[in-house]
């Protein structure tokens, strides 16, 4: 099961650990096949970190403070995706002979969706009921998340909470140890809702006659030994990300920290997009830009409207909207060699609008 995972197409090059798990759908959005609501992006990650570091500089909070939170909040989202998917073999595998055999599947998942290199590196006691679980991760796709991701793994196994520690090795190994409390956790503790109905879309793909996938993925290179995914046209990183997880995540840091955060994470995401893309990019169109945003699973694009001077544009099934009006913002500025402002709204049926006109006195940073 776990070689299924990491082989790859002899055609296209995907995992089989991708083709076999994910639906890339004609609304925009990517899903899980055994659980068809649970909505995943397919996105960069080294821009994850970066973002953590101006939060906390920006809004004078320690970066111990922001990443304690951002684990906490992506523990509870990893904890409720499991608890509805986990194999109950698995689980139980994980109570009665240790976490080698759970950690076997999370290892290769790791590798297939960009997560980085996992290894186990013990449990104590070694079989039954564990009081403590080290993992080492190589070149993770970002730290706290990653943290949170194997917390909220622990505590689903062990129905019980969890407390977690981790430092580095070196500059690209990190040691994360969970500790097991004896406070059990109660049912409703595992659910995070996300869970809404898309609405249905006419985008298509060139499907791969052997996998499945789209052909359109054969962009990105999966190296297999380090969990890393590469867009090899832009060199940049990439992941699959719940969409759960991260609208948590930033809820969770606006509740805390203020609006601010809202506006930080658009203008990182402007910044990243600007660096990703190329302005001939930015100026190819409706159906061009309409692929891009479907093929990384943030929505439909419905309309789109560039002039000199103002952009405007719709989606249906947004993803995460501080990382779509960060993308608009880029393609703008891209397209028209201005930094602009914006003004959005989300209407009861889901669909977002932007509209972004010339910041005075501003030319292209």
């Amino acid at each position: 099961m776990t070689m299924d995972r990491t082989r790859t197409c002899r055609e296209c090059g995907v995992p089989l650990g991708i083709s076999r798990t994910m639906s890339w759908n004609s609304n925009g959005t990517i899903t899980q096949k055994g659980d068809p609501l649970h909505r995943m992006i397919f996105f960069e990650s080294e821009n994850l970190d970066r973002m953590w570091s101006r939060i906390s500089e920006e809004l004078g909070v320690t970066m111990e403070h922001l990443w304690e939170m951002v684990i906490a909040s992506k523990s509870r989202a990893t904890r409720a995706f499991l608890y509805r998917t986990l194999p109950w073999y698995l689980n139980l595998a994980a109570r009665v002979v240790g976490y080698r055999t759970l950690m076997s599947t999370i290892e290769a998942q790791g590798l297939v969706m960009g997560y980085g290199k996992i290894t186990l590196g013990g449990q104590y006691p070694a079989r039954g009921k564990p009081q403590r679980v080290t993992v080492f991760i190589e070149d993770p796709y970002s730290l706290p998340l990653f943290c949170g991701d194997f917390k909220g793994s622990a505590e689903v196994l062990e129905r019980r909470q969890a407390t977690l520690t981790y430092q580095a090795l070196d500059e690209r190994r990190h040691q994360i140890d969970v500790t097991i409390r004896e406070e059990k956790l109660e049912k409703e503790l595992f659910q995070v809702e996300d869970r809404e109905a898309p609405v249905p879309g006419d985008i298509t793909y060139n499907p791969c006659p052997s996998c499945g996938a789209p052909r359109e993925l054969s962009q990105f290179e999966w190296n297999l030994k380090t969990g890393v995914i590469r867009d090899t046209v832009t060199g940049r990183r990439l992941a699959f990300f719940g969409t759960a997880g991260l609208k948590a995540i930033f809820s969770e840091l606006e509740h805390e920290l203020g609006e601010r955060v809202f506006d930080t994470v658009v203008d990182a995401e402007r910044e990243n997009t600007i660096a990703a893309m190329k302005p001939e990019e930015a100026r190819g169109g409706f159906n061009f830009l309409r692929r891009i945003a479907a093929l990384r699973g943030m929505g439909l694009l419905t309309s789109l409207e560039i002039t000199e001077t103002t952009m405007r544009a719709s989606m249906v099934n947004p993803s995460i909207p501080q990382y779509l009006l960060g993308l608009a913002l880029g393609v703008y500025e891209l397209a028209t060699g201005k930094r602009g402002i914006y003004t959005w709204k989300m209407d009861p049926g889901g669909e977002i609008s932007v509209e972004i006109t010339p910041r005075e006195g501003t030319a292209q940073a």
